[in-house]
């Protein structure tokens, strides 16, 4: 990590005008600049970009933050790659980070594996538009309806029938035996000697979210086994963790993810100007993908094939983003096969038909899993009631699941106080709810998403599975009333020596709005500028920025006269000093002095003005 000074060096060297602007179009009103949200589709401009306080925020979908924040958001990459690509910007000069020489080691590798991959990618791209590659051009161009300028974006590829082509061709670019076995490309028998791993197969260059090379895939062109192949796994190269198309679709400006089932699928929609189309390499979406997909913040369409691996794959993946309630819908095919084939039918507009048409993830499952049940027979319905009750009964929240009793009781026409009960009388037995969870979840819990990258405290996921969350209701309402204060303070400053004997950074929650007040007293006491574009980067999860960022863009209502202000301000002072007086522990010294100044404080501002 980098030290602090250098973090600072470099955003106050970038200004997040120019930065925003090299990848949105803005346009300056009155002292902000305003463009189309980058991160969630809109047609009226709720993107503000403020060049005074160096910080973004979005009306529409509230993200927002520094320079480096919308780098992490926008390319999707980390905060010390953020800083990386912002000191290249203005050309500052970061310190080298020191490696060991099992870092170096590993990294040369990295290095290595990476070059190989591009460069067999390269040969394999050749070999397509060679005499060599007709059957591979026909595949792409007459069975796949490809034109030249999608099989040169995706780098496609073809492999022929000779034993080691690409042997020969990597050992002549200077790779020796070893890199060439651990990339997966070449494999190695002591009697037969070296053989390419794929023959007689269409390629598909594998890249990471950087788009560069970690691997490739193979499909064959007749009926042998198995269809598809990728090259072996390696510390670049994770089947588990990576995202055919990702590197495309993390930019998009579409709300939601289309998640599919392979190559081909991502191809077609990205070519029929779906760019938002991304795969699992296959039906096995793991957590790892899931946990990446959550912390892009978009909702995920699934569009698996309509096939019976299809569908399980589809209910896997509804119950693992259930979950980590990332909003879920399923695309169906009806009577095609998979998207590739629909639009191929249908077309683009069709298709732009059946994703509004989505259906409901809960709801798609229970009607799968209907399937499984003879409810002609009084028992056996009488037991896929109880397991719709029991996926209810496990739905985190009371008014979610009064949703869905609302919804599922006209769907299965029965009354909503009888499926109510069932839920009740289903909770109340463990053994069948524990089993009924495992099966809707299959078999994950939050603990094994703990650790997958994505912040605890900014989805407030300090609870277990099936059970109510720990926030108290009246908590967003606390958040709301100290992040009106904290905006009304950061966009009028005059307004503090007013009210200053009032604010106490002790009055605001622990974490975050605390520290965010912290620096704000700090800054006014000391005459200087209160700059929240610094504070957030002592953090480098962007959620921390975002929700800085949201706190000081709270929307202040109901203010029509200077008489509407006054009144406002001191019920927001009041609430807070009073959130304040419950939070004080009377065990701590001091208590009581304390509590006497809190109480002083709300009796004064209720008397005097303050404006």
């Amino acid at each position: 990590m980098y030290s602090e000074e250098d973090i600072e060096e470099v955003r106050s060297r970038n200004d997040i005008v120019d930065v925003v602007s090299s990848y949105v179009q803005i346009k300056r009103s009155g002292s902000n600049y305003f463009g189309l949200c980058p991160f969630h589709n809109e047609k009226s401009p709720s993107f503000c970009v403020n060049p005074g306080k160096q910080m973004y925020f979005c009306f529409g979908c509230h993200k927002g933050g520094n320079v480096f924040t919308f780098l992490m958001d926008y390319n999707q990459c980390n905060f010390p790659e953020a800083v990386e690509e912002l000191a290249d910007r203005c050309g500052y000069k970061l310190p080298k980070k020191e490696m060991t020489k099992a870092q170096k080691e590993r990294q040369t590798k990295r290095t290595k594996l990476s070059y190989i991959y591009k460069d067999a990618a390269n040969y394999y791209y050749s070999r397509l538009h060679s005499n060599a590659g007709e059957p591979g051009r026909y595949y792409f161009k007459d069975v796949r309806g490809l034109d030249k300028e999608t099989m040169r974006n995706f780098a496609l590829g073809y492999a022929g029938g000779g034993w080691n082509n690409l042997y020969n061709f990597l050992k002549d670019k200077g790779y020796d035996d070893s890199m060439m076995k651990e990339s997966g490309l070449v494999a190695f028998d002591e009697k037969k000697g070296p053989r390419d791993y794929f023959i007689n197969r269409v390629i598909f260059p594998i890249v990471n979210e950087q788009g560069d090379p970690v691997g490739l895939g193979g499909r064959v062109l007749d009926d042998s086994k198995p269809k598809y192949l990728n090259s072996r796994e390696n510390e670049l190269f994770m089947k588990r963790k990576t995202i055919y198309g990702f590197n495309i679709a993390k930019r998009t400006r579409r709300d939601m993810y289309i998640l599919c089932e392979g190559y081909m699928d991502v191809i077609a929609l990205q070519k029929a100007g779906f760019d938002n189309a991304i795969a699992a390499l296959g039906t096995a979406l793991t957590k790892d993908h899931v946990s990446r997909l959550k912390r892009g913040g978009k909702k995920v369409y699934t569009c698996f094939d309509s096939d019976t691996a299809g569908i399980d794959a589809t209910l896997r993946a509804i119950g693992m983003f259930k979950l980590l309630d990332v909003d879920c819908k399923v695309i169906t095919m009806g009577d095609y096969k998979d998207p590739d084939e629909f639009i191929k039918a249908n077309g683009t507009e069709a298709f732009e038909d059946r994703i509004k048409k989505a259906e409901n993830a809960f709801i798609f499952a229970i009607d799968a899993r209907k399937r499984d049940f003879d409810v002609s027979d009084p028992e056996e319905n009488n037991r896929f009631f109880r397991n719709m009750a029991g996926r209810i009964a496990i739905l985190k929240t009371d008014i979610e699941r009064e949703n869905y009793i609302a919804v599922l009781s006209e769907r299965y026409n029965v009354s909503p106080d009888s499926l109510r009960e069932l839920v009740r009388d289903v909770s109340k037995n463990d053994k069948e709810l524990k089993k009924i969870q495992e099966e809707f979840y299959r078999g994950y819990s939050e603990e094994d998403f703990k650790n997958d990258g994505f912040s605890e405290e900014d989805e407030n996921k300090k609870r277990l599975v099936g059970r109510e969350s720990i926030q108290k209701k009246g908590k967003a309402g606390l958040r709301e009333t100290e992040g009106i204060l904290l905006t009304w303070l950061f966009e009028e400053p005059n307004i503090y020596p007013k009210i200053a004997k009032f604010i106490n950074p002790l009055d605001f929650q622990e974490g975050l709005y605390r520290d965010v007040a912290t620096d704000l007293v700090k800054a006014y006491e000391e005459g200087g500028d209160f700059d929240p574009a610094s504070i957030m980067c002592r953090f480098e999860d962007n959620s921390a920025h975002e929700e800085i960022a949201k706190m000081l863009h709270t929307k202040i209502d109901g203010i029509e006269s200077d008489k509407d202000k006054e009144v406002l301000l001191k019920e927001t002072l009041i609430k807070l000093k009073k959130e304040g007086l419950s939070s004080v522990d009377n065990a701590q010294a001091g208590a009581g002095a304390r509590i006497r100044q809190i109480k002083e404080d709300i009796r004064a501002i209720e008397t005097q003005d303050l404006l």
